[in-house]
């Protein structure tokens, strides 16, 4: 008895998985721009709402998590602006903008040591296989 091996054809379905994964992101870029148009919040929520994708397939693709944390932290920024430069108790807005000053420091250092950690155990590993 012969056995064939038959050489499977995914093609089609590589295509159409292809197809689904570009429809998505332009489906976000759009819900992006529509929310920005229309000077709505930007986060994750609405997006997900507005494009009609999960919050998971937003938080799992880098480049648009990082845009949309990007342009919620702006909005963040804006209102508390506009909170300051229209309120009369002029001393706790400006409170909110020192601390939000404070939070952005504190991401970046948290970011900027996180790299440095990763530095360091690389060169610990070159050390430990030169011994």
């Amino acid at each position: 008895m012969s056995e064939t091996t038959w050489k499977r054809n995914t093609a089609g379905l590589a295509a159409h998985a292809q197809n689904r994964k570009e429809h998505k992101r332009k489906g976000v870029e759009t819900a992006i721009i529509t929310l920005l148009r229309e000077q709505k919040a930007v986060n994750f929520h609405t997006v997900a709402r507005t494009a009609q994708v999960s919050k998971a397939y937003l938080y799992g693709q880098p480049d648009l998590r990082e845009r949309i944390e990007v342009l919620r932290q702006q909005g963040v920024e804006q209102m508390v602006r506009e909170r300051v430069s229209h309120s009369v108790g002029k001393t706790e807005a400006g409170r909110d903008l020192v601390i939000l000053a404070k939070d952005r420091r504190i991401k970046d250092l948290e970011a900027e040591n996180r790299k440095l950690q990763q530095q360091l155990k690389g060169y610990l590993g070159k050390a430990y296989d030169q011994i």
